[in-house]
């Protein structure tokens, strides 16, 4: 239930009896958050994701990959759509990079347990139209008609017509979704009369266009579809893309085969939908049937891993919002297709940019509380709906942004946290965003306060304190909420200096436990420079603290919060050396990596996580009080996603959506801090978990390691009951067994003169994708030692120039024909 405190020491009695009425649904949690990344190529996205990983983001928003022009597009940032089926090629790139880049960045994602939604362009395609003659006849945009006979726009709307649904948005050319112009929109054979017209040269027929439909001889899936009629889900031939079927289809048959297309050819776990109150409603229903059981790989459990998509929905209006949230797919019934999409909140985005201002004395709480969309659902703030954001590519958020992050990152749900790498130069567009969403440089209030989502962000919404709320237009510059049993937040909208203290803050703990205070705030003498905010408190008989919380004067940092504690300890992996990340300046602060990268060279390796008894600052001021249960009673690891590492059959802990999904048991040893003998603690408090891993299970490269010590909780030994709450400690580790392997790609004529045999490019390809350095000799002496080659590579002679994610190119003039010896020198 959602009640509203009582803010009146007389009448606390009755907030607590009316707080200790049971709860009627399943325990609220808040989802590992989203990092939205822009101004990135996708190999820097790539090598940050050890930063990303040591956060603890759970899934990225990307800008949309595709190109913008036939000839590349590294001046757009991608919303203006040419070809939904090419992410650009060596020469031909985006703003971010190439096909295989963006390839190579899903799969990086997917090791460190990272989900990826790239943005999806449905709405229009690029500013050029039926006007421009010239584009015109050359066949306009693959797969759409510019102009037809008895059509003169074609499969768009008139480019000079205006509306949300009609109209061009930012001057792009609008899609008519609901025209039934049939064509084969990607031929592949000349003469066929259902070809799409073709220009001089867009949309001519080409045999590899085949690779871009499903292979029906591999049968389909039969289910009902979003609209409730039946029809064949099928999927695309990955070991042979050529055995495709051209089909004839509609505009938004093209726009759906798009969507299974990119999750089949590239592994991406959902989308963020661009400008989707700008087509009618209707066609997210072909969305969704278009996503649905279009992931190749199941989750661990061997149910299927459903596509999760948010839209952008550019209306305070809730009742409007709600239109575009969609989340009733049933496992028991796979014949008919649900959906499982959700909206970017932007009533709340409205609230908190409103009422977090530089003015204080109009920054109302009041107005916050009740803006969020989950609350539109089920009327209950669990995390049913809504994706909450402060900030975006396109949008300036509130003034007090941290405090604006700090009260949505520890809702239950999904919540975004935008960082603009400003690693791509000359562009006011995207709007700048978090410096510090992967820390560095320009502090850690954000890395924080994910990092507490994820150890913390479970248990019940429970508002604890708005002033005056029982007064009709009350003000409130504080709010209160807690995670019921894992923390409580404090809030202030203050711009001065000011320590607001609320005392008798009803909660959920035991009478007796200690909360300490998480963010750092209390401990921060810029924050807190009198010294009045405590690092710890005390839970009274009834339940109750006091919550002290900053004004943002100076630093911005208006915020606490405070939790039970989780496990402390240090986290080892037996490694032969170490790659630095780099100490980030103001310069490069988006642009390097800053996390270790520990290097494997031996045929095992021992993840080994030391946990030490845990003593907290007494809440009376005096010394230190021991928190026996935050020694932990149990730990688990993962690399990657989930591998089975352990010698079990399989991985050991596949429930989707839990705690400890992906987990492996420590087998090796495993002696918890607290150990209950059945009446008593009898655990030392240092715990000790390892595991010996065979090097050889795991491929050349990066991998991503997680030990994650919980916690005791289990009443039945003397906890508290509560919910989960845990302490991560990550690594980032470099398999290499192996010496570099890489091999010839191509050694074709120069593209720009395809007709001159002499003069070619040699493409070297890096088998394991580990390259970072590579020399090309042609034609050497028989008589060339090895030492000479390598003495030759070390003066950088016959470097190869970066070409493509794992290729590598050198132009050779003057290549006479006959055979050649080709000596190739890599590097890791």
């Amino acid at each position: 239930m959602n009640f509203l405190p009582i803010c009146s020491r007389a009448l606390a009695f009755s907030a607590l009896l009316l707080l200790t009425a049971p709860v009627s649904v399943a325990q609220s949690v808040s989802k590992p958050a989203i990092l939205q990344v822009f101004e990135a190529r996708w190999d820097l996205v790539e090598d940050r994701m050890a930063d990303v990983h040591a956060v603890g983001y759970g899934r990225m928003w990307t800008p949309p990959p595709t190109i913008a022009n036939e000839n590349g597009s590294q001046g757009s940032v991608g919303y203006d759509l040419f070809d939904r089926f090419d992410l650009g090629s060596p020469r031909k790139e985006t703003r971010y990079g190439t096909s295989e880049g963006f390839r190579a960045l899903v799969d990086a994602a997917h090791d460190a347990g990272v989900a990826v939604n790239p943005d999806l362009i449905w709405n229009h395609n690029s500013f050029r139209d039926r006007t421009d003659t010239g584009f015109l006849n050359a066949g306009g945009y693959p797969g759409f008609a510019l102009s037809l006979p008895g059509d003169v726009n074609g499969d768009f709307h008139d480019p000079s017509a205006s509306g949300d649904i009609l109209g061009r948005v930012s001057g792009l050319n609008d899609i008519a979704q609901e025209k039934t112009h049939s064509f084969i929109r990607h031929p592949t054979q000349v003469g066929n009369p259902n070809n799409i017209p073709a220009g001089t040269f867009f949309n001519r027929p080409n045999a590899n266009n085949a690779r871009l439909y499903p292979d029906q001889g591999l049968g389909g899936v039969n289910v009902l579809d979003g609209r409730g009629n039946p029809t064949t889900l099928y999927s695309f031939n990955a070991a042979n893309p050529l055995a495709g079927d051209p089909v004839s289809e509609r505009a938004i048959d093209l726009l759906m085969r798009s969507v299974r297309w990119m999750v089949q050819e590239y592994d991406v776990d959902g989308f963020r939908l661009d400008a989707a109150k700008h087509f009618e409603l209707q066609y997210l229903a072909d969305f969704d049937t278009a996503s649905f059981l279009a992931k190749r790989t199941p989750l661990l459990d061997g149910s299927p891993n459903h596509l999760y998509s948010f839209s952008e929905v550019f209306d305070g209006n809730k009742s409007f919002m709600q239109n575009f949230v969609r989340r009733d797919i049933n496992n028991g019934n796979l014949g008919v297709v649900g959906g499982n999409r959700d909206a970017l909140d932007f009533s709340l985005f409205f609230a908190l940019r409103d009422n977090l201002t530089a003015n204080g004395a109009v920054n109302n709480w009041r107005n916050i509380r009740n803006a969020p969309l989950d609350l539109n659902g089920d009327g209950l703030m669990n995390g049913s709906q809504g994706v909450a954001f402060v900030e975006s590519h396109d949008s300036d958020g509130a003034v007090l942004n941290n405090v604006a992050h700090a009260y949505t990152l520890l809702l239950p749900g999904e919540a975004i946290v935008y960082t603009n790498a400003d690693a791509i130069s000359g562009e006011t567009f995207p709007r700048p965003g978090r410096n510090n969403a992967l820390g560095g440089f320009f502090g850690d209030a954000i890395t924080t306060l994910v990092g507490i989502r994820n150890s913390h962000g479970r248990g019940d919404f429970r508002e604890r304190w708005l002033d005056n709320a029982f007064t009709p237009n009350g003000f409130s510059n504080v709010y209160v909420y807690e995670r019921s049993k894992s923390a409580i937040v404090g809030l202030s909208s203050r711009n001065d200096n000011v320590t607001e203290t609320r005392t008798g803050v009803q909660t959920d703990f035991a009478p007796g436990t200690v909360l300490v205070e998480l963010t750092g705030n209390a401990a921060n003498p810029t924050v807190d420079p009198s010294g009045t905010i405590p690092d710890s408190v005390l839970v009274d008989a009834n339940g109750r603290i006091n919550v002290s919380m900053p004004g943002n004067q100076g630093h911005g940092r208006g915020y606490v919060v405070y939790g039970v504690a989780g496990p402390r300890g240090t986290l080892n992996v037996t490694s032969s050396s170490v790659i630095e990340g780099t100490t980030p300046t103001s310069a490069n602060a988006g642009t390097v990596r800053i996390a270790d990268i520990e290097v494997v060279t031996s045929p095992t390796f021992n993840v080994r996580l030391n946990t030490t008894a845990v003593s907290l600052p007494n809440p009376s001021g005096a010394g230190t009080v021991r928190d026996v249960h935050a020694d932990g009673d149990t730990a688990i690891f993962m690399i990657d996603g989930g591998l089975n590492l352990n010698g079990n059959t399989a991985v050991d802990n596949v429930t989707p959506g839990s705690v400890s999904y992906g987990f492996e048991e420590f087998v090796t040893t495993r002696t918890p801090g607290f150990v209950w003998n059945g009446s008593a603690n009898v655990g030392t408090g240092a715990g000790l978990y390892e595991q010996t891993i065979n090097t050889s299970a795991l491929s050349e490269g990066r991998h991503y390691v997680t030990a994650r010590a919980f916690r005791h909780r289990n009443s039945a030994s003397g906890g508290d009951g509560g919910p989960a709450v845990y302490t991560d400690f990550k690594k980032t580790i470099y398999v290499d067994l192996l010496p570099a392997d890489s091999t010839v790609d191509s050694f074709l004529p120069y593209t720009s003169s395809p007709n001159n045999p002499d003069n070619r490019d040699l493409v070297v390809r890096s088998v394991d994708k580990t390259a970072d350095r590579v020399h090309v000799f042609l034609d050497l002496p028989v008589t060339a030692s090895e030492a000479s080659i390598i003495a030759m590579a070390e003066a950088n002679q016959s470097r190869a120039g970066y070409y493509d994610r794992e290729k590598f190119v050198l132009g050779i003039n003057g290549v006479k024909s006959g055979n050649h010896t080709v000596t190739i020198v890599t590097y890791e």
